[in-house]
């Protein structure tokens, strides 16, 4: 099926050779101004093999992205607008931030998993005052630079000016305290925000350098204050355990993935342990789907899982129903049911 010819991320798991040049400019609304730009990330030297374990070898982009899913994902790009992508555990949310990143040659995806605890503040900026005051008391202490002890978080890090967009994958956001889906409505509408103890110094000190989240280059912040070039691209993953403030919601576009289909499965399949598993083991994928339409929900990784050993006892001359025994023993559902 030819993709639309406004669709300018096709899940094809291949890089485009025009990157995100192929993005047009977005609406006056979502054009920011951060400035000065900020030179793009060194690639991470295990980028590859990151990739790789996300989305599997030969044809990685073998993920259940139907057309609409694909539409709304589309439309979520060009509108520069967070994507909140819901479904059960298992169905590759958090891999889709990586295709994207390869697709459009963005760089090393910018990862925050969301506990209870997470705060705004933890997302955006960490300041260590205790070991600031630790260090300031030693004996040979000399000057004790305020900037030295703050870093950049995965939010605050993709904020900075950039001409390119970061990727930053805001991972089970339904796990986080009541109060955070507010709390990012003025980053997600203004793409900008303030570190408060370095305003604080401005009038000493206009310009001073922090670390990113990476923690391998420093950037300048001035007068405290940072605000996005190119807002990034902001996928959210959710279980679906819980609801969303309205006004939240308004600030995203969403997507609920569906269950794979057979065939979707067993390209997930392919990519991940080779085609002749898919070949071999055709009996197990559809009980894999037998039990999963049972159960109502059963992750895809289990079903991976199943494989990966079956393919290691392959030599210890399992019959067909040895086999059919083992891998419903690995192919079960998680505590919660997803």
């Amino acid at each position: 099926m030819t993709a639309p010819n406004w669709h300018v991320f096709h899940g094809s798991g291949e890089p485009r050779r025009d990157g995100w040049d192929a993005v047009p400019p977005p609406m006056l609304a979502r054009t920011f101004s951060g400035a000065p730009l900020v030179p793009p990330p060194r690639e991470r030297a295990d980028q590859p093999d990151q990739i790789r374990r996300k989305l599997g070898a030969g044809d990685i982009g073998a993920h259940q992205l139907r057309p609409d899913d694909l539409d709304v994902i589309n439309a979520a790009l060009l509108c520069r607008r967070p994507l909140l992508v819901t479904g059960a555990p298992g169905l590759g949310k958090s891999s889709l931030a990586y295709l994207i990143a390869r697709e459009l040659a963005l760089g090393p995806v910018l990862t925050w998993p969301i506990t209870s605890r997470s705060t705004l503040r933890e997302g955006l900026y960490h300041y260590d005052a205790l070991r600031r005051f630790e260090e300031a008391q030693l004996p040979d202490a000399g000057r004790v630079e305020l900037a030295d002890y703050i870093t950049l978080g995965p939010l605050g890090t993709a904020l900075l000016p950039y001409r390119r967009p970061r990727v930053l994958l805001i991972d089970e956001i339904d796990k986080a305290d009541v109060d955070l889906p507010n709390d990012l409505l003025h980053v997600f509408e203004n793409g900008e925000y303030q570190i408060d103890e370095l305003r604080r110094i401005r009038a000493q000190r206009g310009t001073v350098d922090v670390f990113t989240h990476e923690g391998r280059e420093q950037v300048s912040i001035s007068e405290g204050f940072v605000q996005c070039n190119a807002f990034p691209i902001v996928i959210l993953t959710s279980n679906g355990e819980r609801e969303f403030p309205p006004a939240f919601l308004r600030r995203c576009l969403q997507l609920q993935l569906a269950k794979p289909e057979r065939a979707q499965l067993e390209r997930v399949v392919a990519a991940h342990l080779g085609d002749s598993v898919v070949r071999e083991y055709e009996e197990i994928i559809e009980t894999f789907i037998r039990r999963r339409d049972d159960l109502g929900t059963l992750p895809t990784d289990r079903l991976l899982i199943a494989l990966h050993v079956l393919t290691r006892a392959a030599g210890d001359d399992l019959n067909q129903e040895g086999r059919k025994r083992l891998a419903e023993r690995l192919m079960q559902p998680t505590e919660s049911g997803g």
